[in-house]
């Protein structure tokens, strides 16, 4: 591991002997479409590796900067441009177009749905990379298709590979298999292998937000396929950092509704962005752009990057060459409502934080919690314990919390509560059998 005052002159002398002024530096590569000039220096290479080494995730790109390359307000300013960040995203966002086969009299008719989806992984030299999407783009309710109401024909375009028509045989698109799905939670995952386009891009992933929670007044942009009419950006703001919302995944004969914590914003929102990144001003996914308002139209809803980051790890986990519809959910037989609300005031960041008290409401009987949990403990931290190791923990602030944490546990994984009953405060450890498992679909 490099030592902070190493990493800082090597930055620093990276820097100097660099002919590039810092916008240069932002970009990174050197253009080339064979992908042999892709060794160059990128400043998010060195903002990743000052994380690791600093050992704080939670490190921002404004701290990186300040703290190891000294830079002033104004080089600030240029460097962490919303022009830089958009671009430096829709590197890391593709089109999505899936056909379903629907039946017909005389055979069958191919149905085209076109989306969005966001690179969460990606090996350029093997030409392999997964792509996120919402499930309802690569799944049709209508009684009408055959198979088993998902797409077997998708493909994919990385930003500036497209040339508007997304025909089947379009030399650019890139044929993708569907790995996993859940309809509960709106979310699929498409898997790329080998394909010679992505060896010569300059795609990368895409980065989850460090933090939990989100503010009402960040800027915010998405990026998507808006309108079928080739990837595009739109500014806005959130405003409202947290809401329940309502989608009918069935059709109009046959509803099926199903709820998703959101961010509501104001960056327009159109068909096709669905799958689509909402990304912060330091191009930090901050949810999964699933939907917009039919009665007011400044308002877009993407569902929370806290609750999709988990869901897409768990479907990663379960993936073993075979295709998975559903994910396998703890069903832990706690009940927990909020018993008061109030907020801080503006932090250090003048951001008016919003503090809710969590308390358990009912444990069912058949709950590995029954012992360990009573009515009225309130919820202060939870952390989750895999084979002696954390691998979730959360302080919890609000009540979504501990919904999103929940997803993260899995069969005989031990989940530490940190609780306050009456005047004491400490902690209780629950091991949760496969028993109290159940598949989302």
């Amino acid at each position: 591991m490099i030592k902070s005052g190493a990493f800082k002159r090597i930055i620093a002398g990276v820097a100097l002997s660099s002919a590039v002024g810092l916008s240069a530096l932002l970009g990174g590569c050197a253009t080339g479409r064979d992908g042999v000039n892709g060794k160059d220096l990128n400043i998010y290479d060195l903002y990743e590796a000052a994380k690791v080494e600093s050992g704080n995730p939670d490190l921002t790109m404004d701290e990186f900067l300040k703290q190891y390359l000294s830079y002033s307000p104004a080089d600030l300013e240029q460097i962490t441009s919303l022009k830089a960040c958009i671009n430096k995203s829709l590197m890391a966002c593709v089109s999505v177009v899936s056909w379903i086969k629907k039946s017909r009299p005389n055979g069958y008719q191919l149905s085209k749905s076109s989306g969005s989806g966001i690179i969460i992984d990606i090996d350029r030299e093997s030409g392999d990379m997964i792509v996120l999407t919402n499930c309802h783009v690569v799944h049709s309710p209508d009684e009408d298709v055959m198979g088993d109401h998902y797409s077997d024909d998708i493909s994919v375009w990385l930003y500036g590979y497209e040339c508007g028509n997304y025909k089947v045989n379009d030399k650019n698109a890139i044929g993708a298999q569907l790995i996993a799905a859940s309809i509960t939670y709106d979310a699929a995952l498409l898997k790329v292998t080998g394909s010679e386009i992505v060896k010569a891009s300059k795609a990368e992933k895409a980065n989850w937000r460090a933090l939990e929670e989100n503010y009402v007044g960040e800027t915010v942009y998405a990026i998507g396929n808006a309108n079928g009419e080739t990837m595009s950006a739109t500014v806005g703001y959130i405003t409202k950092d947290l809401e329940e919302i309502s989608v009918n995944v069935g059709t109009d004969e046959k509803p099926d509704v199903r709820s998703h914590p959101a961010v509501r914003t104001s960056a327009p929102i159109n068909p096709g962005n669905s799958g689509g990144g909402l990304f912060n001003a330091d191009g930090e996914l901050v949810g999964l752009v699933s939907a917009s308002s039919k009665t007011y139209s400044d308002r877009g809803y993407a569902i929370t990057a806290a609750s999709t980051k988990r869901i897409v790890n768990k479907m990663l986990s379960a993936y073993s060459g075979e295709n998975t519809r559903g994910v396998s959910i703890l069903n832990h037989g706690i009940k927990f409502t909020v018993t008061d609300s109030y907020s801080t005031g503006l932090n250090a960041q003048g951001v008016a934080e919003i503090r809710e008290e969590v308390s358990v409401s009912e444990v069912a009987l058949n709950s590995s919690a029954l012992l360990s949990l009573r009515i009225g403990d309130v919820i202060k931290r939870i952390k989750v314990i895999r084979n002696g190791a954390t691998v979730d923990e959360v302080e919890v602030m609000r009540k979504h919390n501990i919904d999103d944490i929940m997803l993260s546990v899995t069969a005989n994984d031990r989940v530490e509560f940190r609780i306050m009953r009456g005047s004491s405060e400490f902690s209780v450890q629950v091991t949760f059998n496969k028993n109290e498992f159940k598949s989302a679909d």
